[in-house]
């Protein structure tokens, strides 16, 4: 517990002041990089997939994150399951395993490389919303952060202290009903703020509905991720964040949130 605090106490102001003030092709950098660790911590959680395997889906990751990300390059997302697809067919290894990595590998690109390039497609909104000094891609990634992070905190309290009956003991043993529902009160808070600090263009009711959707995505994004480590006797998907575990551990429930706020900024 303490060195999940301190991994989170570092960590933290780091990525408010990389959302806020980096550059935004720094920014990109980042997710694509993280979009590539992603996977890669999603298909080693299964024997099948090589070494050489996971040195192609790393730089697929990326482009398929930028690519997601930027809305003028759509066409390039469809050439990656092919380019895939054909390394899987031309070093095929054991004919066994070949389609179970080629199924895994898709599932990298297609569950953590596309999301991440949603958050990047959220970040490259570059309006600057009246009463804030930053534009809305930044604005809406932070608030995508807080919603999230306040729903993670709100379950974990509320779990320990709380919690008695099991939300879904096949999958995630530990998660209970009672920490779910302090998590969506804690997310929707977190929404509100969100709003107030970030994207005023919201109303308040706007700002706690975006809070209590992407909550739920949130959790559900949360259990997604258990169902791999549980099919695969997997405890953490990396160990790149000390406490926190990998990546997706990490930003699990983000991923699965971030089309429920880009929603909100495109049909609000």
């Amino acid at each position: 517990m303490a060195q999940r605090l301190i991994t989170g106490f570092v960590l933290a102001p780091i990525v408010v002041l990389l959302v806020l003030f980096a550059p935004k092709l720094v920014f990109f950098a980042i997710l694509a990089s993280a979009a590539a660790q992603g996977v890669d911590e999603l298909v080693r959680m299964y024997p099948e997939v090589r070494r050489q395997d996971r040195l192609v889906l790393a730089p697929l990751a990326m482009i398929t994150a930028l690519a997601v990300g930027m809305r003028e390059y759509w066409l390039i997302p469809s050439v990656v399951p092919v380019a895939w697809l054909s390394w899987c067919l031309l070093w095929p290894g054991t004919v066994e395993d070949a389609g179970k990595r080629a199924a895994i590998g898709m599932l990298g690109l297609a569950y953590v490389a596309t999301l991440f390039g949603v958050v990047v497609q959220i970040f490259a909104y570059d309006q600057v919303a009246v009463g804030t000094r930053f534009d809305t891609g930044r604005g809406a990634v932070l608030s995508l952060l807080i919603v999230v992070f306040a729903g993670d905190t709100g379950a974990y309290f509320a779990g320990r202290s709380l919690g008695r009956h099991k939300l879904y003991e096949l999958i995630s043993p530990k998660k209970t009903l009672e920490g779910a529902a302090g998590g969506l009160i804690a997310s929707i808070l977190g929404g509100l703020l969100a709003q107030r600090l970030l994207l005023p263009q919201l109303s308040p009711l706007q700002g706690a509905l975006m809070g209590a959707s992407g909550g739920v995505v949130g959790q559900v994004g949360d259990l997604a991720e258990s169902l791999f480590k549980r099919a695969t006797g997997t405890k953490d998907s990396g160990g790149l964040l000390p406490g926190h575990g990998g990546i997706l551990d990490r930003l699990d429930g983000v991923l699965f949130a971030a089309p429920v706020i880009l929603a909100w900024l495109m049909f609000r």
